[in-house]
């Protein structure tokens, strides 16, 4: 394709990360659409699914991940949304990027360009992990396309160091990106630890893998910014979560943004709704009718 940036290693590498696509949209629980739409960085693919003239949802995915991570909780996302599943532009899935992002405006920017081409105007928005870091972007930069705001064990450093965990679990697969370090990553991200053939570790797996390069925009965000935020917000953080200690990162937060609702997920890490789907997609759920 014209103008396409290449950020796999390889076309077989490609390919073996589209394969996992494929199988994971087969388990796909409702009937769906694939769309992709042109945006100023490039094409971008998404998943629609649900009632039509339902309220719209936005679903962002976390890093090495695909629109598919939402599977096992889009049933009940679609009971009263008609929901976009969006595949980041420049990870794994099908996106294609003609265009390197370089800072937060220009991901705001590529969103925007996303709600557009979409028709719509005004959207739930939930994003898990690197995705609620694209979400809260979105917030800030255009708070108007915002009705309510998701944040999934949000990729956002203003809410705490990383922990030793996570630097444990990370560390080798940043230094030695190989498949043992890459499933020793996936066993500090969730409690079920690695779980062969299941289609989410082993996107994150092949994410590690086959990209050329995959170190994001990391979300720096201002203290004064959080201030800012109008609308209704939720964070759902598991107890076991590693990324940052969970319960200092709920009382930050809490400081950062007054009105926000907060959620500890029993028995969960990082991987929020591949760890405890129905407390997950309930939460969600509740705090999106009750507000």
């Amino acid at each position: 394709m014209d103008n396409e940036i290449s950020i796999y290693k390889s076309e077989e590498a490609k390919a073996n990360c589209i394969s996992i696509y494929e199988k994971a949209i087969q388990q796909w629980p409702l009937p769906f659409e694939q769309i992709d739409i042109d945006t100023s960085f490039g094409i971008t693919h998404i998943i629609k699914t649900g009632p039509v003239n339902a309220k719209p949802m936005i679903l962002l995915h976390g890093q090495w991940a695909t629109a598919t991570m939402w599977l096992s909780i889009i049933k009940d996302l679609c009971q009263k949304h008609y929901t976009y599943a969006i595949d980041q532009i420049d990870d794994i899935g099908k996106s294609i990027p003609k265009k390197i992002i370089n800072n937060r405006n220009e991901y705001g920017t590529w969103m925007i360009n996303v709600l557009d081409k979409l028709n719509v105007s005004r959207a739930d928005i939930v994003g898990l992990s690197y995705g609620g870091f694209l979400a809260l972007n979105m917030a800030l930069i255009t708070p108007d396309r915002v009705n309510r705001l998701c944040l999934l064990a949000p990729g956002i450093p203003s809410f705490g160091p990383p922990t030793r965990s996570w630097a444990i679990h990370g560390l080798p697969m940043t230094m030695f990106p190989n498949r043992k370090t890459a499933e020793w990553l996936v066993r500090g991200m969730s409690v079920k630890g690695y779980q062969k053939g299941n289609h989410e570790f082993e996107q994150i797996i092949m994410g590690v893998l086959s990209l050329r390069s995959r170190i994001p925009i990391r979300p720096k965000f201002n203290d004064d910014e959080f201030a800012r935020l109008q609308m209704p917000i939720q964070l759902l953080l598991g107890e076991k979560e590693t990324m940052y200690e969970p319960r200092k990162a709920i009382i930050r937060a809490r400081k950062l943004i007054p009105h926000i609702n907060t959620v500890l997920i029993k028995d969960a890490g990082h991987m929020l709704s591949t760890d405890q789907p129905e407390l997950v997609k309930n939460n969600i759920l509740q705090f999106i009718e009750s507000v």
